[in-house]
C-alpha cells in the first residue's frame, strides 16, 4: 500500500516506473537463468579446492607436530644428553657446567628441525638447559604442580602458551609446547623434563588459507581444547564451528559437516590426534558465480540508469508547465496577486494557465477590498470606544459636582466646575484621537484637582515628567481611567492617607508611563482576573470597564505589541505601566 501511494501521489514517478519495469523485467529474467545454471557448478569446483587446501594445511601442521614428538623424543633418548645426566652435579660450578653442555647439544639436535623455535631441559636440581638464547625466566610460567605432573607421566603433555614460552623468557611471543618426561636410562627414573616449543604464529601461518572474510581454519587438541585460530580467525566463527566439532567423531579422512550456511571440512593429524577445522561459509563457494551475476547486474544497473535520464527528460517536458503553475500558486499564498505567468503552450496545460492568472487577479483585487474595509471598521471601533468612555468620566465628575454642591462650599465648587471645564475642553481636543503628552497631563491634573477637592484627606498626588517628552502623542483621555481605578479600587478602601503617584519616563524607542499608589492592592485571583479581562479571555469585563478601553485603544492605535501591564499586592498598592511607541503622530 505504501509503494502504491508513492507513486499516486507524482506523475513523474509513474512514468519513470513504466519505462523502468520494460527495461529491467526481460534484463531480470536473463540474469537470473544464467546465474541458476553456473551457481551449482562454481560451488562444487570451490568446495572441492577449498577441500583441497584444508588437507594441505592439515599435512603441514603434522609434520611440525611431528618434529615436535620426535625432537623430544631424541632429546630423551641422546647419549651425549644421558651421559651428561650420569655426570655429578653437586656444586653450583658443576651446574653451570652440565647446562652449558647440555645447552650445547640441544642447539644441535634443534637445528635438525628448522620448524622448531627452541628445546629446553628442567632438571630435578633446578638445573635448566636451553637451545635459544633467551635468559631463563625468573618467573617460571611452569609451576611446581604442572612440573610433577610432567616428570611423573610417560605421555607427552601440550600447552598453548599466550604469555610466551615455559621456561625461557622470549619477550611474550605465544608458543605452542610439548612436554615429556626425561628419564636416566641408567636407572629408569625420571630425573626432569624435556620442552619442544613452536611459535605459534608459525602455525597460523601455516593455517592461513583464504576462505573469505567469514571463513577461517584453526587447530584443536584431541578433547576439544586448546584451540589455535589462524591468521584471519573471527572469535565467534571459531567458538560455534569447535562446539559442532566436538560433538562428532572426526576419523582419519577428511570430514565434511553441512549447516545452514557454512561448512565445516575436518581432518584429523596422524601422528598427535589433533584435528584441523576449516569453516567454509555457502556465501564463499558462490562467490565466482556471484561474479558473473555481477557483469549483468553492472549492464542491468547502467541500462537503468539511461532510463532514468530519458525518463526524467520526458517526465520534466510534460510537467515543467504544470511546476510553474504550483511555483505561481506557493506565491499566491505568500500574498503575491496579479503576477504574469507565461503560457508555455497551447495545450490544455496552456489554458488551465490562463484560469490561474485570471483567479489570481480576480482574488488580489478582492483582497484590496476587504482591507479597505477593515481599515474603515478600525477607526470606527475606536470612535465607539471613544465614544463609550467620555459618558463614564461625566458621570462620575458630576457626582463629585453635586456632592460638593449639596455641602454648600462654593469655592471649592467653582474650583471644581473650573477644572471641570479645562477637563472637558482637553478631552474634546478639537475631534483628534491623539494628544501630546504634555496636554494629557494637563487633563489628569485638571481631574486630580476635582478629587483631590471631593477627597482632600485621603491622598496627595505627585506628577513627574521626563524633559523632552511632552511633545510626544498618546491616545487622549488614556490616563484618566487609570486614577479613577486608583482612586476608587485602592486609596478609598484604606484607613490612611495614601499617596499617589505618575511619571513620564523616556525610553530607546518608547514612552513609558507609570500610574503607581500605595492603596489596598489587590489579590492574586482579581489581577488574574483584571489580566484576563484586557486579554479578552475572561468571563466579566464590567468591573473593568474604564481598564479594558483603555488597554483596547491602545492596542487599535498602536498595535498588539504595546499596551497595559499590571503589578500589584494586597495591601502594598498597585502599579499599573503603560508602554508606548514614539512613532505615533497626531492630526
Amino acid at each position: 500500500m505504501r509503494l502504491l501511494k508513492f507513486f499516486a501521489g507524482s506523475l513523474r514517478k509513474r512514468l519513470v516506473l513504466y519505462f523502468t519495469l520494460l527495461m529491467m523485467v526481460p534484463l531480470s529474467a536473463a540474469g537470473y537463468m544464467i546465474y541458476t545454471a553456473s551457481d551449482a557448478r562454481i560451488s562444487e569446483s570451490a568446495l572441492k579446492l577449498a577441500t583441497q587446501i584444508v588437507e594441505k594445511d592439515s599435512d603441514s601442521v603434522n609434520q611440525v607436530l611431528s618434529d615436535m614428538q620426535a625432537a623430544s623424543r631424541m632429546v630423551a633418548t641422546d647419549e651425549t644428553v644421558q651421559a651428561l645426566l650420569r655426570t655429578p652435579r653437586d656444586t653450583e660450578e658443576a651446574q653451570t657446567r652440565c647446562a652449558y653442555a647440555l645447552g650445547s647439544r640441544l642447539k644441535q639436535i634443534s637445528k635438525l628441525y628448522a620448524n622448531l623455535n627452541g628445546v629446553y631441559i628442567k632438571l630435578d636440581d633446578g638445573t635448566v638447559a636451553k637451545s635459544r638464547y633467551y635468559s631463563v625466566r625468573e618467573n617460571c610460567l611452569l609451576d611446581e604442580s604442572r612440573y610433577t605432573s610432567i616428570r611423573n607421566h610417560a605421555s607427552a603433555q601440550w600447552f598453548a602458551m599466550d604469555q610466551g614460552s615455559l621456561i625461557v623468557d622470549n619477550l611474550g611471543d605465544a608458543v605452542l609446547s610439548v612436554a615429556t618426561s626425561l628419564l636416566r636410562q641408567d636407572s629408569g627414573q625420571p630425573c626432569g623434563i624435556v620442552v619442544v616449543e613452536v611459535r605459534q604464529a608459525y602455525l597460523n601461518k601455516l593455517m592461513s588459507a583464504d576462505f573469505g572474510t567469514q571463513g577461517t581454519i584453526f587447530l584443536m587438541d584431541p578433547v576439544g581444547g586448546m584451540i589455535l585460530r589462524g591468521l584471519s580467525s573471527e572469535e565467534k566463527v571459531v567458538a560455534d564451528a569447535a562446539a559442532r566439532t566436538r560433538q562428532i567423531a572426526v576419523g582419519t579422512k577428511l570430514e565434511t559437516i553441512g549447516l545452514s550456511d557454512r561448512l565445516l571440512l575436518c581432518d584429523r593429524v596422524p601422528s598427535t590426534g589433533w584435528v584441523v577445522t576449516g569453516v567454509v561459509f555457502k556465501s564463499f563457494l558462490k562467490d565466482d558465480s556471484q561474479d558473473i551475476l555481477a557483469v549483468f547486474m553492472a549492464a542491468a544497473v547502467a541500462a537503468f540508469l539511461l532510463n532514468i535520464v530519458i525518463s526524467r527528460y520526458l517526465a520534466n517536458y510534460e510537467l515543467a508547465p504544470i511546476n510553474r503553475i504550483q511555483a505561481y500558486i506557493l506565491r499566491m499564498e505568500r500574498g503575491e496577486f496579479g503576477l504574469p505567468l507565461p503560457k508555455a503552450r497551447p495545450d490544455e496545460i496552456g489554458g488551465l494557465t490562463d484560469s490561474v492568472q485570471e483567479m489570481s487577479e480576480k482574488i488580489g483585487q478582492l483582497l484590496e477590498t476587504v482591507k479597505t474595509e477593515q481599515e474603515r471598521m478600525r477607526t470606527a471601533e475606536f470612535k465607539a470606544l471613544q465614544a463609550q468612555i467620555n459618558p463614564h468620566f461625566l458621570y462620575n465628575s458630576l457626582d463629585s459636582i453635586n456632592w460638593l454642591a449639596r455641602r454648600g462650599d462654593v469655592q471649592k465648587t467653582t474650583e471644581m466646575v473650573t477644572a471641570l471645564t479645562t477637563f472637558f475642553r482637553i478631552g474634546l481636543s478639537k475631534g483628534r484621537d491623539l494628544i501630546t503628552v504634555g496636554e494629557e497631563l494637563e487633563h489628569i491634573r485638571s481631574y486630580l484637582i476635582i478629587q483631590k477637592i471631593r477627597y482632600e484627606t485621603q491622598f496627595e498626588y505627585s506628577i513627574y515628567v521626563e524633559p523632552g517628552t511632552e511633545r510626544f502623542y498618546v491616545p487622549k483621555l488614556m490616563l484618566q481611567p487609570l486614577v479613577e481605578n486608583a482612586l476608587y479600587h485602592g486609596i478609598k478602601l484604606c484607613e490612611r492617607k495614601c499617596m499617589l503617584m505618575i511619571q513620564v519616563l523616556s525610553r530607546s524607542d518608547t514612552i513609558e508611563i507609570e500610574v503607581l499608589d500605595n492603596g489596598a492592592g489587590m489579590d492574586p485571583d482579581t489581577l488574574a482576573a483584571l489580566r484576563e479581562a484586557m486579554d479578552h479571555t475572561g468571563q466579566n469585563r464590567t468591573n473593568s470597564y474604564g481598564v479594558v478601553n483603555v488597554s483596547d485603544r491602545i492596542r487599535i492605535l498602536a498595535g498588539p505589541q504595546y499596551g497595559l501591564s499590571f503589578t500589584s499586592e494586597k495591601g502594598v498598592g498597585t502599579s499599573v505601566r503603560i508602554v508606548l511607541p514614539k512613532t505615533l503622530e497626531g492630526a
